[in-house]
């Protein structure tokens, strides 16, 4: 060799993984978005009908009415759109809203 020290090749990038920061931002960015959080209180903004898929009720039965209390038990997505699995405890149901079905609550005694 010329008296020259091989030159280490230096990273380009460096990859940093925060598992609290990144599902911090996340939860940030549904909520900026109008997403609804795990947990949190909603009102019904439509009637929602039995259409043969919940059992032991009629089809066409009233599940839930607008103005109904309930709390967000899971979201997930499907073709692009939001789904919320929702539950009324006073009508004993669990029902998939969509997000125009609904509205936040400001807190558990507000009225509509």
């Amino acid at each position: 060799m010329s008296g020259r020290t091989a030159v280490k090749p230096r990273p380009v990038a460096r990859i940093v993984c925060d598992a609290h920061r990144r599902r911090t931002v996340r939860a940030m960015e549904r909520h900026l978005a109008g997403e609804f959080a795990v947990g949190e209180p909603v009102r019904a903004l439509a009637l929602i009908r039995n259409d043969g898929m919940y059992p032991h009720k009629d089809i066409g039965e009233a599940l839930v009415h607008p103005g109904d209390a309930g709390v967000v038990r899971e979201s997930w997505r499907f073709l692009g759109e939001v789904y919320y699995t929702v539950e009324f405890v006073a009508q004993s149901v669990f029902v998939i809203m969509r997000r125009r079905e609904m509205m936040r609550m400001k807190t558990g005694f507000d009225p509509i």
